[in-house]
C-alpha cells in the first residue's frame, strides 16, 4: 500500500480543524487525505508538538528542521521520499505521483520511516 506521511507544525489538536475560525488549508487538506485515502493510500499526520518522536526518528526530517527551522514544515513524504516541503501538497500534485506513477522531483531525498 502506497504510503505518504504528513510532519506538521505544532497544532491544537490531530487536525488543526477546530475553534471558531479554522485555518482554510488544513480544511482542505483534509478533503485531499480523505480522497488520496479512497485512492487505497495510506496516509498518516504527525504534529511536532503531538509526536515528536516521529521527528526525531526520521534523520531526514530533523535535517531539514535544523536548517530551515519551523518554516520548512509541513513537510510530506511519499513512499519514503520527501516529496514537497514548507507547504501541503494539493489533490492534483499527490494524484500525480499515485495514479499516474510520476517520478518523485529533484527534492526528493531519502527518508528513513522505520517507526
Amino acid at each position: 500500500m502506497t504510503k505518504i506521511i504528513i510532519y506538521e507544525s505544532a497544532m491544537c489538536c490531530s487536525s488543526g480543524v477546530c475553534g471558531p475560525s479554522p485555518d482554510k488549508s488544513l480544511i482542505e487538506l483534509q478533503d485531499t487525505i480523505d480522497k488520496v485515502r479512497e485512492m487505497g493510500c495510506e496516509v498518516e499526520r504527525y504534529s511536532i508538538t503531538q509526536s515528536p518522536k516521529k521527528f526525531r526518528e526520521n534523520p531526514a526530517i530533523i535535517k531539514l528542521i535544523q536548517e530551515h527551522q519551523v518554516k520548512a514544515l509541513p513537510v510530506t513524504t511519499y513512499e519514503g521520499r520527501i516529496f514537497k516541503v514548507g507547504t501541503y501538497p494539493s489533490l492534483d500534485e499527490l494524484r500525480g505521483v499515485i495514479s499516474e506513477n510520476k517520478p518523485i522531483p529533484e527534492l526528493a531525498l531519502p527518508v528513513d520511516e522505520h517507526a
